[in-house]
């Protein structure tokens, strides 16, 4: 007799079921891609020890993919995003990175990524309903560097 499996869908998954499926995608991708071990980072502004802006995402295959950028309104407009993204590509870059990208959608973000040098790789028009998603691309090494 086999096993029997249930499929269900749940609007509100258990945070440790979503880090175990992410971390299970990301062990099959380097796998599939034959290449060293993800690596996941996070830069953190502090004020006072409360977190005011972060970075994060993963390096791996000799990319840097950004997962979130993200500044609270009460610091925004004071340079904290353009410092986040360059420590990000700084260590990218020392860890043999030669890309660096990331997703977000137009209604966060304006031209922020544009003002830093990235090009729009791929784009979905009204997705989000009434803006867009794009995909960020940044070269930031000539290629004559090691995996990460």
């Amino acid at each position: 007799m086999g096993h029997q499996y249930t499929v269900v869908f749940e609007l509100e998954p258990e945070p440790l079921d979503m880090a175990f499926l992410e971390e299970r995608m990301a062990e099959a991708a380097v796998s599939a891609a034959g290449v060293g071990e993800e690596q996941e980072f996070a830069v953190i502004v502090r004020d006072d020890g409360r977190i005011v802006a972060g970075a994060s995402g993963a390096m791996w295959g000799g990319g840097c993919q950004v997962h979130v950028v993200w500044v609270d309104e009460t610091v925004r407009h004071r340079g904290f995003g353009r410092d986040l993204m360059a420590e990000v590509e700084r260590h990218a870059r020392d860890q043999g990175c030669r890309l660096v990208m990331g997703l977000t959608y137009d209604v966060l973000i304006g031209d922020f990524y544009e003002r830093l040098g990235y090009r729009t790789v791929g784009l979905i028009e009204d997705y989000p309903a009434g803006t867009s998603t794009r995909w960020y691309c940044k070269e930031i090494c000539d290629g004559q560097t090691s995996p990460t």
